[in-house]
């Protein structure tokens, strides 16, 4: 019996860098985790196949198992294989992929371990055997982290500018500030509720009160004079109960009048942002599935394109003050945490998973690991200007995307959840939840940002793996 074990982590750093890492003569005892009973015998002087031989020795209760392994392909930076030549497995083989993503003037990396491995007796000790190697595989990602952290580009004594984020706290918020202190970068967090903002995103960041509703209270417009760059992502959740003509005003108003606050702010400023990069979303372009979209294609006409167009007029005040603006437009964005994919996954799980609304709509999907880094190569690279479609280049339709989510859950999609019902259950909503217009995604690309995940199966393979 074979079965394969797969790791994947995200890194702030080029996949140059981390593959030179793991061909550091001390890398291996590096990544050995200090509390495995692993003892390391030799290693290698190089990935490349030879005939070195890299061996340890592991214990388990009164037992000691000894490992021989040999690196069989390399093909700097982005793979090394190695296999064991000796030890308790009948077959074992370690591909280390390196899958470079990002901007690429400041690339980021996927590190993708992925281990096949055999024994007769394996049904019966593969729980074990997967748990520790979740346990030494997340030592290793941790320690891969630390050593290959991002060293900024600002020289020696310089202060890097200050960095102001609203909706830090959202879903592709607290990524965004996670990679921007990975940077190295300082970041200030404007939220409504300071305390919470401090438990999730921790006392790296500095958190101010901000709340649109009551814009005269706290510190927020001398924070806002003080940025080097701003990213606004800030807006009630537009999905998160039925669309009441009062939720409907706050839908509009925690978009519209909170930008016009944070525009206000910098015009009244002797010290201006160099930056305002704010989000917007694809529903700019309407529910129309026989439209295809580009940043060119005008607003349709209905509510959530006319919150957009608003949303993104206000940012435009900007551009007359030489204050460069930039508007992401963001698609569906998939995780675990939050979001589209959240709420349908347990009804996939439970083999009742199907097709929401008409199956003939596109959904202009982005992984959250795309979409966040889109927003940190738009803070980054002054070349851009003006609204850059947030999704990923190969978008689906409707009826795909729900037959790939049961494809990478091994589940059948025999559901359908038809428009009218999906009104009835959560009002008027549920004439967005079908999708859209096709919308390309090329001005992007063309900045330099290349997609980790170009296609759905991949991308949902990684979020349902790690979750």
């Amino acid at each position: 019996m074979k079965t394969a074990f797969i790791k994947e982590s995200f890194f702030s750093a080029s996949r140059q860098r981390l593959f030179e890492f793991h061909e550091r003569a001390d890398a291996f005892e590096l990544l050995t985790p200090a509390s495995e009973t692993i003892k390391v015998l030799s290693t290698a002087s190089s990935l490349a196949p030879s005939g070195e031989v890299v061996r340890f020795q592991t214990s388990f209760l009164l037992f000691k198992f000894n490992f021989g392994m040999i690196h069989t392909v390399y093909e700097p930076p982005g793979l090394f294989v190695d296999e064991q030549k000796e030890g308790l497995f009948s077959y074992w083989r370690h591909h280390h992929v390196f899958i470079q993503g990002g901007w690429n003037e400041d690339p980021a990396c996927l590190l993708r371990d992925r281990i096949e491995y055999a024994h007769p007796l394996l049904p019966f000790f593969n729980p074990f055997v997967k748990r520790k190697l979740g346990s030494m595989f997340e030592f290793r990602h941790r320690t891969t982290a630390r050593e290959v952290s991002a060293v900024t580009s600002n020289p020696d004594g310089f202060d890097p500018p200050l960095i102001v984020i609203t909706g830090a706290t959202g879903l592709i918020g607290k990524r965004i500030t996670r990679i921007l202190l990975e940077k190295g970068v300082r970041v200030c967090a404007l939220s409504r509720n300071v305390e919470k903002a401090k438990k999730l995103l921790g006392d790296k960041v500095t958190h101010v009160h901000w709340d649109f509703h009551h814009p005269e209270r706290g510190d927020w417009k001398e924070t806002v004079q003080a940025a080097g760059g701003i990213i606004h992502l800030a807006g009630t959740p537009l999905f998160s109960q039925r669309w009441t003509k009062k939720f409907k005003r706050e839908m509009e108003d925690s978009r519209v009048l909170g930008t016009r606050q944070l525009v206000e702010a910098v015009l009244a400023s002797e010290r201006r942002p160099r930056s305002f990069i704010s989000a917007s979303a694809l529903g700019i372009y309407g529910t129309d599935r026989g439209r295809t979209a580009d940043e060119n294609t005008p607003p349709a006409d209905d509510l959530l394109a006319r919150i957009c167009a608003n949303w993104e007029n206000e940012v435009a005040r900007l551009d007359a003050e030489n204050i460069r603006t930039v508007q992401v437009r963001i698609g569906i964005v998939l995780s675990t945490e939050s979001g589209a994919l959240k709420e349908l996954l347990p009804l996939f799980r439970f083999g009742l998973g199907g097709v929401m609304g008409s199956a003939l709509p596109w959904m202009n999907w982005i992984h959250l690991e795309d979409v966040a880094r889109i927003f940190t190569t738009a803070l980054f690279n002054d070349r851009m200007q003006g609204p850059y479609n947030a999704a990923a280049p190969n978008p689906v339709t409707n009826g795909e995307f729900a037959k790939l989510i049961g494809r990478v859950l091994r589940r059948p999609v025999l559901m359908r959840f038809p428009t009218p019902l999906l009104k009835l259950m959560i009002g008027e909503a549920g004439g967005y939840a079908s999708g859209g217009s096709r919308v390309r995604s090329e001005k992007i690309q063309a900045a330099g940002y290349t997609f980790f995940f170009e296609d759905l199966e991949p991308a949902l393979s990684n979020l349902l793996r790690q979750s």
